[in-house]
């Protein structure tokens, strides 16, 4: 992993702007988050930490090797995105509803509806340059999904939701009878 974040920042000049430790209940990884010079596109590395049963390995499994793992798509209003999506044929992962007891208060300058933002199981982060507002999808062809986000003033990676998106993940493995 480490190796391949270098590249990114040798050849094309990307600046490491976050480093993750995440652990699950039963599973981990480690990731570095890559921003390019300009700013306009960001990577994360992503590497399995502890046995082989977690979302990377997965993914390698299942892929035969590293790759893309999802994509993200900007919304300049994801709620009215997510209104108009056919979740009979795209599926997002489901968000503990304990996330949202306390996420307002973590980030309270958030303009959209709160009921809204859970009904869709959005999650939320920000700090006081602004916010993100972020869903993932199920995989939809092998291990690759979608990343939907909308942007308020915020270049952040959704690090104050990587704990209740890791869970998630852990649940649909566990349904699947991965982990």
């Amino acid at each position: 992993m480490e190796t391949w974040a270098n590249f990114y920042k040798n050849v094309f000049g990307f600046e490491e702007v976050r480093y993750f430790d995440i652990k699950g209940q039963k599973t981990a990884l480690i990731s570095y988050a890559l921003r390019s010079p300009d700013g306009s596109f960001c990577i994360p590395i992503n590497e399995g930490k502890g046995d082989t049963n977690n979302q990377i390995d997965e993914y390698l499994d299942q892929y035969n090797g590293p790759g893309v793992q999802h994509i993200a798509f900007r919304s300049n209003n994801l709620l009215s995105s997510l209104d108009k999506m056919d979740r009979s044929v795209i599926d997002t992962l489901d968000i503990h509803d304990g996330y949202y007891v306390e996420v307002f208060n973590r980030v309270p300058h958030v303009t959209e509806d709160p009921k809204k933002i859970q009904r869709h199981q959005v999650l939320v982060d920000g700090d006081d340059s602004g916010y993100l507002l972020q869903i993932f999808t199920k995989n939809l062809f092998g291990p690759i999904f979608i990343e939907l986000i909308q942007r308020k003033e915020n270049l952040g990676f959704g690090e104050g939701n990587f704990q209740a998106l890791f869970e998630s993940i852990e649940r649909d493995q566990e349904r699947r009878g991965v982990i």
